[in-house]
C-alpha cells in the first residue's frame, strides 16, 4: 500500500493505493484502497503554522483512510507548494565517453546539471530534464544511441523553502507516519489527471487550490512550464466575506451551495437569505451579486495564468487546451468562463479513469492531488521494488522517470 497526503490549506485529503507493479496511462490498474478528509487546522497559505493543529488534521485523515483500507500507513507521499517553492534552470554539459551516446552519458549529464548550490534555507524537490542538445542540435528528446562528442541538457530546478519542508515533515511523524518524499503538489496533480497523448500534443493543467492556482504546461511530453499564483478558492471566499459582510463560514456555504462563475447565467430576481448586522437576523442578497463577486476575482486568476501562458510563448501550443482541476474547479459555470478567457477548448479534470476500488470516493477534481500523490508514490515503490522501473514505464509517465 502507498499512501498520498495532501496537506490544503481547507481539507487534509490522504489516498490509499496499492503498490501492485501494474501501470499504464493514468495509472490504469492501480486500485484505491482508502480515502481520509479532514478540514485543515494550522495551515495558512499552503504552510503549517500551527504544528499541532496540523498534526490533528494529517492524524485524523490518515485514520479515516487506514479504516477504510483496513491496513496501517507507516510511510506517506506528501504534497508541498507555497510562495516560498522557487523554480530555476541548470544546464550540464559532458563529453561523450564513445562514439555514441549512452544511458550513462545521459545519466551523467543529469548529475553535471543537477550539481547546483542549494542555499542553506532552502531543500532540493526536483531536477527535471527538458530536451538535450547534441553537438550543437538543439530540441533532441531522446539523444540516447546518437553519433556525438558533446551533449548537453537544461534541466528545471524546483526547491522548498527549509523552514515549510521541516515543519510539514514534524507534523507528519507527529502524526505518527513517516514521510517517504515532499513532492511539488501540481506535479503530482498531474499524473491523476493529464492524458499523455494531451502531454504529447500540448496541454495546460491549472489547479485552482484553496490558498494558490498552480499551473504546469506540457508539450511533446516535456515539462515546459510551472507557474504558481497566491490566490486560489479561499481568495474567492474572501471576497464574498467583504462583499456580502458575512462570516467567513457562510460565505463558503453559500459559494457551494449558490455560487457560479457566470453572472448572466444566474436568475437577477432570485434572492439567498444570509445573516444579518444583528445577532439572529437574516437579509436578502441578490445571487446575481454572488455570482459577480466569483466571477470577477476568477476572471482575473485565469487573465493572469493567460499573461504567464502568453509571456513564454505557449498559448499556440496547446492543441489539448486547458484542464481545470482543484477544489476551485467544481464551481457551477468555471469552465465556460476559462472558455472565454483562454479562448481555446478547456476540460475538468479529475481521477477515476483506469482506477479500481473505491473509486466513486475519488471522482472530483479536489482529489487531483491526493490520488497523484500516491500515484506517484506508486512509481516510487516499485522503483525500489525491482530495479526496472525506467524499463517498465510507459510514455504516459516517461517524464517521470528523470525524478528517480
Amino acid at each position: 500500500m502507498v499512501a498520498g497526503l495532501d496537506v490544503g490549506s481547507t481539507k487534509t485529503c490522504a489516498v490509499l493505493v496499492d503498490a501492485a507493479a501494474g501501470w499504464s496511462d493514468n495509472g490504469d490498474g492501480a486500485e484505491v484502497l482508502g480515502v481520509g478528509i479532514a478540514a485543515t487546522e494550522g495551515v495558512r497559505n499552503r504552510n503549517v503554522t500551527n504544528i499541532e493543529a496540523a498534526t490533528e488534521s494529517i492524524r485524523d485523515a490518515l485514520r479515516d483512510a487506514e479504516a477504510m483500507a483496513g491496513l496501517e500507513v507507516q510511510g506517506v507521499y506528501a504534497g508541498i507548494t507555497g510562495e516560498h517553492i522557487e523554480l530555476s534552470c541548470s544546464t550540464g554539459i559532458v563529453a561523450v565517453a564513445g562514439h555514441e551516446i549512452s544511458s550513462s552519458d545521459v545519466d551523467q549529464v543529469h548529475e553535471v546539471a543537477r550539481a547546483v548550490v542549494i542555499p542553506p534555507d532552502r531543500e532540493l524537490l526536483h531536477a527535471i530534464p527538458q530536451d538535450y542538445t547534441v553537438d550543437g542540435q538543439r530540441g533532441i528528446q531522446d539523444p540516447k544511441g546518437m553519433d556525438a562528442t558533446r551533449l548537453e541538457s537544461e534541466v528545471f530546478i524546483v526547491t522548498a523553502g527549509s523552514p515549510a519542508c521541516q515543519n510539514l515533515r514534524k507534523a507528519i511523524d507527529r502524526a505518527g507516519f513517516r514521510v517517504e518524499e515532499l513532492v511539488l503538489t501540481s506535479l503530482a496533480s498531474n499524473v491523476a489527471v493529464l492524458r499523455e497523448r494531451d502531454r504529447q500534443s500540448g496541454v495546460a493543467m491549472v489547479e485552482i487550490g484553496g490558498a494558490s492556482t498552480e499551473a504546469l504546461v506540457f508539450k511533446d511530453g516535456r515539462l515546459r512550464l510551472v507557474a504558481s499564483l497566491p490566490w486560489g478558492a479561499a481568495t474567492v471566499s474572501n471576497d464574498i466575506v467583504k462583499g456580502l459582510g458575512i462570516p467567513r463560514t457562510e460565505a463558503e456555504s453559500l459559494k457551494e451551495q449558490h455560487g457560479s462563475a457566470r453572472s448572466e447565467s444566474v436568475d437577477p430576481s432570485e434572492k439567498l437569505e444570509v445573516a444579518g448586522p444583528i445577532p439572529g437576523s437574516i437579509r436578502e442578497v441578490s445571487r446575481e451579486l454572488l455570482a459577480h463577486i466569483i466571477e470577477q476575482r476568477l476572471d482575473e486568476i485565469f487573465g493572469l495564468v493567460y499573461e504567464a501562458l502568453e509571456e513564454k510563448r505557449l498559448l499556440e501550443t496547446l492543441p489539448a487546451g486547458i484542464v481545470l482541476t482543484g477544489g476551485g474547479a467544481e464551481l457551477d459555470g468555471v469552465i465556460e468562463l476559462a472558455q472565454e478567457v483562454f479562448n481555446m477548448p478547456v476540460a475538468l479534470g479529475a481521477p477515476g479513469e483506469g482506477l479500481a476500488g473505491v473509486v466513486d470516493t475519488v471522482r472530483g477534481p479536489k482529489f487531483a492531488a491526493g490520488v497523484g500523490l500516491a500515484l506517484y508514490g506508486r512509481h516510487r515503490e516499485r522503483g525500489r521494488g525491482n530495479g526496472l522501473v525506467l524499463r517498465a514505464l510507459t510514455r504516459a509517465t516517461d517524464w517521470l522517470k528523470d525524478f528517480f
